[in-house]
């Protein structure tokens, strides 16, 4: 088998015979033998004169992009914008909550009631429909029984939604 060692002014190809390749008696000591010797010229590149030199590149630096930076804001108007936003999204999901709950809506249902003494047409309606907005509901009851507005007097009868949505 043949190896290739470089050394400080060249590279050698040597073979590497072992004792087995020496015939006995012939005067000759087993170990490598140098079968080509390759002298450097260039002794900084230090690579053999039949490879052809790299090129010279120069590798050059991108230009830097004009790009916008933008300013970072104070921590507390950061705070005051994420406490904003979180208001709101909590606004919306209440809102979301009550549609679907069906706190929104009045029954269709209707029911005849007489107005105790103490009592107003808030109270009337909380009583009649108590899973929908009150507010909703004395706007039924006033369109039901054409009220002008929302006085009542004890022992009125009214007619007014009930049940739940």
């Amino acid at each position: 088998m043949a190896v290739v060692i470089g050394t400080r002014n060249s590279f050698e190809l040597v073979d590497g015979a072992g004792v087995e390749d020496v015939a006995l008696g012939a005067g000759l000591r087993p170990g490598p033998r140098v079968l080509r010797r390759f002298d450097v010229h260039d002794k900084d590149n230090r690579r053999p004169s039949t490879r052809p030199r790299p090129l010279a590149v120069r590798q050059t630096a991108p230009e830097p992009v004009a790009c916008e930076v933008r300013p970072r804001r104070h921590p507390a108007v950061q705070f005051v914008a994420y406490a904003a936003a979180a208001a709101v999204f909590a606004g919306l999901l209440s809102l979301l909550f009550l549609y679907t709950s069906g706190a929104t809506t009045v029954p269709e249902r209707t029911n005849v009631v007489h107005v105790q003494v103490g009592e107003t047409l808030r109270d009337v309606a909380e009583r009649s429909a108590p899973a929908s907005d009150p507010d909703a509901v004395v706007s039924r009851i006033r369109e039901l029984n054409s009220l002008p507005n929302s006085d009542v007097v004890p022992g009125q009868s009214l007619v007014v939604p009930h049940g739940t949505p």
